[in-house]
């Protein structure tokens, strides 16, 4: 990659984007399927718990896509600051 503003567009900006849409998708899906599922659902099965599993694991998949695009983007920020020297490291424990 040759560009810093593209390396972190794909880093952090992307995974964030498709984040929100995947949570977005979900609640949309959760919220406005109203219909049936048709006469080739199995009649032990409610539609509707499989709608809430379903959107439930889509938001999770969504929300840890953006809770661990920002600790990367957070921990990248701290090391780029250390390298710079404004911040100093902790001192070592027992001294």
């Amino acid at each position: 990659m040759r560009s810093a503003r593209l390396r972190m567009f794909l880093g952090v900006y992307a995974p964030l984007i498709l984040g929100a849409f995947v949570i977005l998708f979900a609640i949309n899906f959760l919220a406005f399927t109203t219909a049936g599922p048709g006469p080739y659902w199995p009649e032990g099965f409610s539609w509707d718990a499989w709608r809430v599993v379903c959107a439930g694991g889509l938001i999770f998949v969504g929300v840890i896509l953006g809770i661990s695009t920002y600790g990367r983007y957070r921990k990248t920020k701290a090391a780029r600051l250390e390298a710079q020297g404004a911040v100093k490291p902790p001192p070592p424990p027992g001294s």
